[in-house]
C-alpha cells in the first residue's frame, strides 16, 4: 500500500518532511491566507486518491492563467493526483501573490469523507516572509 500511495501521490509525503524540517527557524514568518475548501474534487483525481490523504500532508498550488472560466485559477495537487481547484471566491489574492513570485505553501487541515465533494478537503494556505 505505501508503494501505490508514494506512486500516486508522487512522494508527497516526503515533501512534508522535507518542508518542515526548518520550520522553526527564527528568520521566516508564516503568513496565512487562510483555511479553504477544495473545488471540484470530484471531478479530478481527487476520489481516487482521498483513501490516502491525511491531515497534515503538503499540497502543491500551481497557477493556471489560461483557464477559461477563470484567469486567477490556482490548481491544487497532492503529488501528481489533481485535487481540484481554489475557490474563485477565494483565490484573488493568493493567484496575484503567486504572480508577483511569491511561493505560496498549502497542506491539508480537515478531511470530511462523509462532507463529499463539495467539503471533504480543507487546506490551509499561506507564504513565509523573511524579517
Amino acid at each position: 500500500m505505501e508503494f501505490f500511495k508514494d506512486v500516486i501521490l508522487g512522494g508527497a509525503g516526503l515533501f512534508f518532511l522535507q518542508g518542515t524540517a526548518g520550520a522553526g527557524t527564527c528568520d521566516k514568518q508564516k503568513v496565512s491566507t487562510g483555511e479553504i475548501y477544495i473545488t471540484g474534487f470530484q471531478y479530478y483525481d481527487g476520489p481516487e486518491v482521498a483513501d490516502m490523504l491525511e491531515t497534515g500532508l503538503m499540497l502543491r498550488l500551481k497557477r493556471e492563467p489560461h483557464n477559461r472560466w477563470d484567469h486567477l485559477a490556482v490548481e491544487v495537487y497532492a503529488g501528481e493526483a489533481k485535487l481540484g481547484y481554489l475557490p474563485c471566491t477565494e483565490n484573488q489574492t493568493i493567484a496575484r501573490l503567486m504572480d508577483s513570485g511569491i511561493r505560496m505553501k498549502a497542506c491539508i487541515t480537515e478531511l470530511d469523507p462523509e462532507a463529499f465533494p463539495y467539503r471533504s478537503v480543507k487546506m490551509e494556505v499561506w507564504y513565509e516572509k523573511n524579517d
